[in-house]
């Protein structure tokens, strides 16, 4: 193999946003990178930090999707840096995923564009919501895991996100395993307006119908009970906030701001209502991120 040196960045990402379940992500301004250059032999390590890795959860994400590219890991040494916080609802799975894949195809030297690279990265993770805008960057809009079937809408600049993350963990199939098997029509319906009010908001630039679209029947119910201080965050109302949801399966929420919103007294605010459940929290204020994948030479 000859000598390949080349850097790797993905993006974290929020699904649902309510009831867009399954179905809608956003990427946001915070990231995985991995720095790749040839060795003598395989070699993956993780640099310390706040967000990296405290089990091997993520290394067998990266792995995985490693292995699906090509089944014998290349001779490189990988050097991850982690922003992203994990097992919090942020995208790390999908993050992982697809810098596996990328690190493998580039390494490999095998050509995939980001189409099919989209595809094997649904594939691995099941549903879209978040391999989607990991890949392309921006807000996404899919029906299904089939790439071809997807809207990507611009990243609004007029918005900005507000994560604020608990320190309990909640992992993605136990927090499926709390959904009902069946739902009431009342339900279904009330979630159905919504998903598609959500589409039409963030398409159209709507901001203000957003905390209306945002409110959700289907997942939220279940999953909201089993974080302390979370059915309180998403009841308060502030200038700032047009609205909020769980960031994916939980256990972090996230908050759109409007675009001069006073997010520190926001977040202090949000913050307080696990405090007073006895759950310490931290709020991240970002962007909405318009680009995925990144990949360019070292």
């Amino acid at each position: 193999m000859k000598h390949v040196r080349f850097s790797v960045s993905v993006p974290a990402t929020s699904a649902n946003l309510g009831p867009g379940f399954d179905a809608v992500g956003m990427a946001l301004a915070l990231r995985v990178r991995a720095e790749v250059e040839s060795s003598s032999r395989f070699e993956l390590r993780f640099e310390p930090g706040p967000d990296a890795p405290s089990h091997d959860g993520f290394e067998a994400a990266i792995l995985r999707a490693m292995r699906r590219m090509t089944p014998e890991l290349p001779r490189v040494r990988v050097r991850v840096t982690n922003g992203i916080p994990l097992g919090k609802g942020l995208g790390s799975s999908a993050a992982a995923t697809v810098l596996g894949l990328s690190v493998a195809a580039r390494a490999r030297n095998i050509p995939l564009r980001r189409a099919n690279l989209a595809r094997l990265a649904c594939e691995l993770e099941g549903h879209p919501d978040n391999a989607l805008p990991a890949v392309f960057g921006s807000v996404v809009i899919a029906a299904s895991s089939d790439p071809r079937a997807y809207v990507r809408l611009r990243a609004p600049r007029e918005l900005r996100a507000l994560v604020v993350v608990p320190s309990i963990c909640l992992s993605t199939p136990a927090s499926r395993a709390l959904l009902p098997e069946r739902y009431e029509r009342a339900d279904v319906v009330f979630t159905a307006q919504r998903a598609a009010l959500l589409g039409a908001a963030l398409a159209s630039g709507s901001w203000n119908e957003l905390g209306e679209a945002m409110r959700d029947r289907v997942h939220q119910p279940y999953r909201v009970p089993q974080i302390p201080g979370m059915a309180e965050a998403l009841a308060l109302r502030d200038g700032a906030l047009i609205g909020s949801a769980l960031s994916g399966a939980g256990p972090a929420m996230i908050a759109l701001l409007r675009p001069r919103g006073a997010w520190p007294a926001l977040a202090r605010r949000l913050e307080a209502c696990f405090e007073r459940a006895g759950i310490a929290a931290r709020s991240l204020p970002l962007q909405l991120c318009a680009r995925g994948l990144l990949v360019a030479k070292a």
